[in-house]
């Protein structure tokens, strides 16, 4: 091999080592960008990959149906502070009969054009009824009647007076506590388990009935013990059969237990029915053979008759709880053929398609919506000139901020801390809203909105506060909340905290108003094609980044319990401009979760300053050290560099106190006046300023210049590459600092970029995608001033005689 090829094979092996080395550098910061671009559901993902469903202009999202039906509910996590002390108040009444809720088992999504279908399983329109059987239902209700009171004790309590005024309510109610909720008695699991806790307990007193009925007793003769050993014996040999058949049934249950869903079939629940009812006939024909053998045994002895009559009612009870589970099992099974049978229609068509309302939408449908609203004009006006498309999503804070500051200004005349007074209203409001909620009642609605418009005396308030309480089996709470009532009623007197009591009631009222129609403007999806059978749909917690979403598909009075059992398909569609904000949503969603605008400007402020002082700083000394001659210069640069061997975390206590005794903490002195000198900035232009004649100097002042005017003059333009590469050091070092900041900083008005990201990973927890684009972020100006200032560095390295 020649020379020549030796060479071009060694530069084509070093340059494949660079640009490898260079390829793995930038992986990570390639996929620290690549990640903040991705949807949370694509952070974790694996395989890993580049691409993410931000960028396309269409995918499907995972949806089901919500099929149990929940109470009223708050998803207390999206709630600001002044919204969670007023709670009670954004409690909204629970989903109506016709309202169908899909969940959003996917990514949030934040706008678009949104498409559900409500499918069968065979991908036809879902089935619905509009009329039923009225005999036919009212025979199951009957059958329900007789048997609510005799139901399996730990179902008891959810399948005691279930609404049967109609099929819907009734159905929906008995579904929740068969099968839609965790614990329902036909889920596979819940319905596996607590049949085999009944086989056993079977057996286990089929043994023990006969056993403990021929008890021999130390008052029994010998022919009275001889008797019963018999007929514990004959008895044994007949309680083989049943408990066999017991034992082979529980086997049988444990196939039940694993299947396609998480509820038992009907054709699985004939065969379990079947083996209950057979057990059953079983156990009763073996008592009755058991009874009868007993008595003939016995022969009308006297003696043997208590034992005997002990033992057949004992066999009697055994077979109650199967039976009565084959019952239960037999008319959900029955329910459930009429709830199938039922549906004899479809939806008019498949799709539901509607778009997401945008910030501007909302705020000006709100804004009508204020205009028109019938309440005090001074609320009116100052809702109308503080809410903006900006800041809509937040208009029930705004209110509620309005709101507390007029309240403690009305509390100001009677006490000088407001904020106790008023955190004991707000929390006896909450503790009435929530006690009139459980105890559902509407007389007592009516007296209490009686109560509140009239001028009722404090003595009549606390009564009734306590009667709700009493309704609702809140007695134990309540003495703590009319106790806190008490103490403010002493300072202020019993009359004009009254009236405080009453003004907040309906202020809080008007807050649960306003926040039910924020919502539904906010979460109304604008429809362009729905089925005849669907009035409007609701997008639910699109106001929030975080918590639960959902659909609410409101029916036009179709029950929507006979939609449960049907399957939702989602997609949703966006335009070019949609889909570039979703590529970029991550960023803005970061950097509205912390003050990012405050954390740049500290950061660019503070580093801008540092650097100019100190290249100012560091320039003058490093003139003094390489042009002018004076005693001692070469002993004190030496001393200046043997600084440098002395690790910063040794300063940061002197510093910290020097800094607290001068009352810097927290300020922007803390975080510059500590940093301006640098002995390495004195150091790279010392050598810089070393390279340049000392003729040029000698000329300088031979023509008049002053040192002063030689050194910015002529000096420091000569060395502008050491003098930026100096800058971009500091500058970079500045704006990466972090635990110097987070030792003198307490407050975000204060903190800087590093540290500022450090409290935001600590607030987002495990949302890898919005750290990777806070990082990103934070880190790109300094990547972009490195870029551009790429070759003055360089060239300020090369000729600083630095190696």
């Amino acid at each position: 091999m020649t020379t020549s090829s030796t060479k071009i094979i060694s530069k084509i092996l070093l340059y494949v080592v660079i640009i490898g080395g260079a390829f793995l550098m930038l992986i990570p910061f390639g996929w620290m960008v690549a990640t903040s671009f991705k949807a949370p559901s694509e952070v974790s993902s694996w395989p890993p990959v580049w691409t993410t469903k931000n960028a396309a202009s269409s995918f499907t999202f995972k949806t089901q149906i919500k099929q149990k039906s929940s109470g009223a509910s708050v998803d207390l996590s999206t709630l600001s502070l002044s919204e969670f002390r007023n709670f009670a108040a954004l409690i909204e009444e629970s989903a109506s009969l016709d309202t169908v809720t899909v969940t959003l088992d996917d990514d949030p999504i934040r706008r678009g054009e949104i498409e559900i279908q409500l499918l069968k399983s065979d991908g036809t329109p879902a089935d619905y009824a509009t009329e039923v059987d009225e005999q036919r239902f009212a025979a199951l209700v009957d059958r329900y009647s007789a048997l609510q009171s005799d139901v399996p004790d730990s179902f008891s309590s959810v399948l005691k007076d279930l609404p049967r005024d109609s099929a819907g309510r009734f159905m929906d109610s008995f579904f929740n506590a068969a099968i839609y909720s965790d614990s329902g008695f036909v889920r596979r699991v819940v319905l596996v388990s607590s049949l085999k806790a009944q086989y056993s307990r079977a057996i286990d007193r089929l043994a023990q009935s006969v056993e403990t009925a021929m008890k021999e007793l130390p008052i029994d003769t010998d022919e009275s013990k001889e008797m019963k050993a018999k007929i514990r014996e004959e008895s044994g040999k007949l309680l083989e059969t049943p408990i066999a058949d017991l034992t082979a049934s529980m086997q049988t249950l444990e196939s039940f237990r694993t299947g396609k869903t998480g509820v038992t079939d009907l054709g699985e629940l004939e065969k379990i029915i079947g083996d209950l009812r057979s057990s059953v006939d079983l156990i009763r024909e073996v008592s009755a053979e058991i009874a009868s053998l007993s008595g003939t045994i016995a022969g009308g002895d006297s003696r043997m008759s208590l034992p005997v009559r002990q033992l057949e009612r004992s066999l009697e009870t055994i077979p109650e709880d199967l039976d009565l589970w084959a019952e239960l099992l037999g008319l959900y099974s029955d329910i459930r053929v009429f709830y199938n049978d039922s549906q004899d229609k479809s939806l008019s068509s498949t799709s539901i398609v509607g778009n997401i309302r945008s910030d501007s939408e909302v705020h000006s449908l709100l804004s009508e919506f204020v205009r028109g609203w019938d309440f005090e004009e001074e609320v009116r006006s100052y809702l109308l000139s503080a809410i903006t498309p900006s800041n809509v999503r937040d208009a029930v804070t705004i209110l509620l901020n309005y709101l507390d500051r007029n309240f403690k200004d009305a509390l100001s005349q009677y006490f000088s801390d407001t904020q106790t007074p008023l955190e004991v209203v707000n929390d006896a409001m909450n503790f009435l809203r929530t006690s009139l909620l459980v105890a559902s009642s509407p007389e007592m609605d009516r007296k209490v909105l009686n109560a509140m418009e009239e001028k009722t005396s404090y003595p009549d308030l606390i009564s009734l506060i306590r009667e709700v309480a009493s309704a609702a089996g809140q007695t134990i709470g309540v003495g703590g909340v009319v106790a806190a009532l008490d103490r403010q009623a002493g300072i202020s007197g019993q009359d004009p905290f009254a009236d405080l009591i009453r003004r907040r009631w309906k202020e809080t009222t008007m807050v649960g108003t306003f926040s039910r129609v924020h919502s539904d403007i906010f979460s109304e999806l604008d429809l362009s094609l729905k089925p005849d059978e669907v009035e409007r749909v609701y997008y639910r917690g699109i106001i929030s980044p975080s918590g639960a979403k959902s659909f609410d598909i409101k029916l036009t009075g179709i029950p929507a319990v006979w939609f449960k059992d049907d399957l939702p398909a989602g997609k949703v569609n966006f335009t070019f401009g949609e889909t570039f904000k979703n590529f970029f949503q991550n960023y803005i969603t970061a950097w509205n979760a912390a003050p990012f605008g405050r954390y740049y400007f500290n950061t660019v402020f503070v580093a801008m300053v540092t650097t100019f002082v100190e290249i100012i700083f560091a320039a003058m000394a490093a003139f003094a050290f390489a042009k002018m001659e004076f005693f001692g210069k070469n002993f004190l640069f030496t001393l200046f560099l043997a600084t440098m061997m002395v690790p910063g975390e040794v300063l940061l206590v002197p510093n910290y106190i020097t800094l607290t005794a001068l009352g810097w903490i927290d300020s922007y002195y803390a975080l510059i006046v500590p940093w301006v000198v640098s002995v390495f900035a004195i150091f790279l232009l010392r050598q810089h300023f070393m390279t340049i004649p000392n003729e040029l100097y000698d000329a300088a002042m031979i023509d008049g210049l002053t040192k002063w005017r030689f050194l910015w003059t002529i000096l420091v333009p000569l060395s502008k590459p050491a003098v930026i590469t100096g800058a971009l050091l500091k500058f970079v070092g500045s704006w990466n600092s972090f635990l110097w900041v987070l030792i003198v900083t307490k407050s975000p008005e204060i903190r800087t970029l590093p540290v500022g990201l450090q409290n935001f990973s600590s607030a987002t927890g495990s949302d890898y995608h919005l750290l990777m684009a806070a990082a990103t972020f934070s880190i790109i100006p300094v990547v972009i001033l490195f870029l551009i200032t790429q070759k003055y560095f360089i060239a300020g390295i090369a000729r600083s005689g630095l190696k």
